[in-house]
């Protein structure tokens, strides 16, 4: 049984967390291993998308202990399986490793996302600048050459013109 507030594995027979100060522990999201299944429900706030197991995914499988994970790697079927973990990817970490409680959980998650985002949009910033640092300079003589081209008109049109005057 898991609480329902801190996510903390609870003996089968309690009646209240002992670690958030007696919330009571729900009956609803909790049960023990069905023996014909074998499943465990999953403690609230687990399921869901992950971003980290998306964009990083061979190294966060490496990470959360989540082997499958690795097929990532493999040409071709790589990126449907950074679908799909991102899709089932928090729930094989919550059941592949031991975390302290749910927030424990949530909170390596959030790390594993944010240097996801992190290392996806670093080459792109990088490339922005580059561009920007290529484009600026080249404008700038774009514009210079315009100028001096248009001098350039300017002058031949009032040497035309003076001699039609006389």
């Amino acid at each position: 049984m898991f609480c329902s507030v801190c996510g903390t594995q609870q003996a089968d027979a309690a009646q209240a967390c002992a670690v958030c100060a007696g919330v009571p522990v729900t009956s609803a999201n909790t049960s023990t291993v069905t023996p014909a299944s074998g499943y465990e429900p999953l403690p609230p706030g687990i399921a869901g998308w992950s971003w980290g197991a998306f964009l990083m995914n061979w190294i966060w499988a490496i990470g959360n202990r989540t082997w499958i994970g690795l097929l990532a790697i493999v040409p071709f079927i790589g990126f449907f399986v950074s679908i799909w973990l991102g899709v089932k990817g928090r729930e094989m970490a919550w059941k592949n490793k031991h975390w302290d409680s749910v927030e424990h959980f949530k909170r390596v998650q959030r790390t594993w996302t944010i240097w996801g985002v992190v290392l996806c949009l670093a080459p792109a910033v990088l490339i922005t600048i580059s561009m920007v640092a290529v484009a600026i300079p080249a404008y700038q003589g774009y514009v210079e050459k315009s100028r001096q081209a248009q001098l350039r008109f300017d002058a031949q049109k009032a040497a035309d013109a003076a001699p039609a005057v006389q």
